[in-house]
């Protein structure tokens, strides 16, 4: 394969549990940009999110963001789904649970999915969420996330490949959470930090020794040499 693209997720792969970005991430980051390979952020987060991280890490990839339901490429941006019955669930969510709902700060910058700070046990929102055959629920391990059900970072990253002019089997994804399963499926390299759930790990390539900042390095590191392989 030719790389020409890395894919990678923010949250536990470019950060720490604690939402701090690890610095040498970034710096990898820019390696890769500097030797002429783009970097597409695909996210949970909301666009706004995405394009500030974009401005200050330094990447000139794509942006999939709320989990592959918006998609941004040059200004240009492509809304996959609709959010009103997302926001449905979420009024009924708070009828039933009140304050043990608490929400995103950015669920008002959202266009599509809902997300949810984890302050409340799984099974229960889906208890609700069984009544809306057409949306599932998400856990990146940082926040729950009310999406459509055919919404999800590979349906996006389809769309990203094609604002990019390039192959999905020329882009390698490195990513820690089941929301990058999808993107596992139809990339042409995958990797999987430590800190990422076995579903994940099997389907990819390679599983970094390290987890968070130090595993998104130990990736690039990774990506060079395939990039001094194959390239």
């Amino acid at each position: 394969m030719k790389v020409k693209v890395v894919v990678t997720d923010v949250d536990g792969t470019l950060t720490n549990m604690g939402n701090k970005l690890s610095l040498n991430a970034v710096k990898a980051v820019r390696k890769l940009e500097d030797n002429g390979i783009p970097v597409v952020l695909a996210s949970g987060n909301a666009l706004c999110v995405l394009k500030t991280l974009k401005h200050y890490i330094g990447c000139s990839g794509a942006l999939v963001a709320e989990g592959g339901a918006v998609v941004e490429y040059n200004d240009k941006v492509k809304i996959l789904g609709d959010g009103r019955e997302a926001r449905e669930v979420l009024t009924e969510l708070k009828k039933k649970f009140g304050s043990l709902i608490v929400e995103s700060w950015s669920n008002s910058y959202r266009y599509v999915d809902v997300a949810l700070k984890r302050t409340i046990e799984k099974n229960k929102l889906l208890q609700v969420l069984d009544k809306f055959p057409s949306l599932r629920l998400m856990d990146s391990g940082f926040a729950y996330h009310i999406i459509d059900k055919n919404l999800n970072k590979g349906v996006g990253l389809k769309v990203a490949a094609k604002l990019m002019n390039v192959k999905v089997e020329e882009m390698v994804t490195v990513g820690d959470s089941e929301t990058d399963i999808e993107m596992f499926e139809i990339t042409g390299y995958r990797i999987a930090l430590t800190n990422a759930p076995q579903t994940l790990k099997n389907l990819a390539d390679y599983v970094t020794k390290n987890e968070d900042g130090k595993g998104f390095v130990e990736a690039v590191e990774r990506i060079f040499l395939l990039t001094k392989n194959f390239g």
